[in-house]
């Protein structure tokens, strides 16, 4: 199977001093314009605090911060104290902060420059004449791409792209860029100029990428790129999440110029929260976390696994009204249910209200035929957690309750 990659399209690259890179978050739009009263009453806050919380490596912003045009000079120096606090307490907890621009970005380059300087200066390894807002990031065998999008409006620096590509040389590579690739909500996005914007996708499947992150749409959105060759190994997600804003977005459809591609949906969901994507070994696996209150966020119901054994088959499930467990709820067990349509790879995992795995019940190739499995909920904290069944791209979330 081809290296497994992941991209997060920032426009920059660089060396950073890091033993390990574990766990990173990606988030974007956060809008932040003007102090409020009190600070802590901000997503952005919020945002600062998950981070923490999580023991991340590093957070990801996907543009549209906002460093921007400002009012007056007292604005300016307000807004940009907020996010010095942000970039001083997630360093004294030993958490990087990358961004790309977004376009809400674009016109205020002295604010950009002056927060992302000195040990907040992002890598200077990107093209000569979009330094700090073009570059790459490595970590071992980890590769993570920023791409500024607004040095040419709605377009990247693909030479520059397909070179550190070609030579990088790592197992894993992530891309974060602000805009789209494939027009959902936004028109003004990658679309825009369909034949570059082919060009960049097709790098990233070369490369062997599977993930673009991205914002600018105020929402959640988790997209298969389908290429229609029938080879779903090669195909590359688009996952949006400008879910940073207090001002979210209605859903949209696919319905630009997606040239030889399908966009297949996964998931969506219109609420705040951000990506946390896991490395472990071989595999990566993302899941995305939104907010259900103040300084709470748990596992939204999307999660999807990368690992270079995995064959990524596309299985339907026979009945999607046919996964269900039985009791529910439960004390000290349950057994759970479902049927499968043909021969295809399944899992099935166990989750916590916070999306942490608590145990992998079925991970092999099964015939098609129903299933029943018990699960064994000793020794597990009452409350809620999830049972979540992969088979390919398809997945179902069950909500199961354990009583004590």
């Amino acid at each position: 199977m081809k290296s497994f990659c992941l991209i997060l399209v920032f426009v920059a690259a660089t060396q950073v001093n890091a033993q390990h890179t574990t766990r990173f978050m990606v988030v974007g739009d956060t809008h932040h314009f003007s102090p409020s009263p009190d600070f802590s009453q901000t997503i952005l806050y919020e945002i600062t605090l998950a981070a923490i919380h999580e023991q991340v490596d590093f957070i990801f912003f996907t543009g549209d911060l906002i460093i921007r045009g400002f009012g007056s000079s007292i604005e300016k120096d307000s807004v940009l104290k907020d996010w010095r606090y942000v970039l001083d307490t997630l360093h004294y907890h030993n958490i990087r902060v990358f961004a790309c621009r977004g376009n809400n970005d674009v016109s205020s380059g002295e604010a950009w420059d002056s927060l992302f300087s000195g040990p907040y200066l992002f890598p200077q390894n990107g093209p000569e004449n979009e330094k700090n807002i073009t570059y790459a990031i490595e970590y071992e065998n980890l590769l993570f791409i920023a791409l500024d999008q607004y040095t040419a409006f709605h377009k990247i620096n693909q030479a520059w792209l397909d070179n550190l590509l070609t030579t990088s040389g790592k197992k894993f590579i992530f891309a974060a860029g602000h805009e789209p690739a494939f027009k959902l909500f936004n028109s003004n996005c990658l679309g825009t100029y369909p034949p570059e914007r082919n060009r960049f996708w097709e790098s990233l499947t070369e490369a062997g990428a599977k993930v673009y992150f991205c914002g600018h749409d105020h929402f959640y959105d988790h997209s298969v790129i389908e290429d229609g060759d029938g080879n779903s190994n090669n195909n590359v997600h688009q996952v949006i999440v400008g879910t940073g804003s207090i001002s979210l977005f209605s859903d949209s459809e696919y319905n630009g110029n997606n040239g030889r591609w399908t966009p297949e949906r996964v998931f969506h969901e219109k609420t705040n929260g951000y990506a946390l994507v896991e490395i472990e070994d071989s595999a990566i696996k993302m899941l995305w976390k939104h907010r259900i209150g103040k300084n709470l966020f748990e596992y939204g119901g999307d999660s999807f696994t990368f690992s270079e054994s995995s064959t990524d088959i596309i299985c339907p499930v026979q009945d999607y009204n046919f996964f269900k467990n039985y009791p529910n709820p439960f004390r000290s067990g349950t057994v759970i249910s479902y049927q499968l349509s043909v021969y295809c790879n399944t899992e099935l995992s166990i989750y916590d209200l916070m999306g942490r795995k608590v145990e992998t019940l079925v991970k092999e190739r099964q015939q098609p035929g129903r299933y029943d499995v018990k699960w064994d909920a000793e020794g597990v904290k009452p409350g809620i957690c999830f049972c979540e069944l992969r088979t390919g791209h398809n997945r179902q979330l069950m909500k199961m309750i354990v009583l004590r």
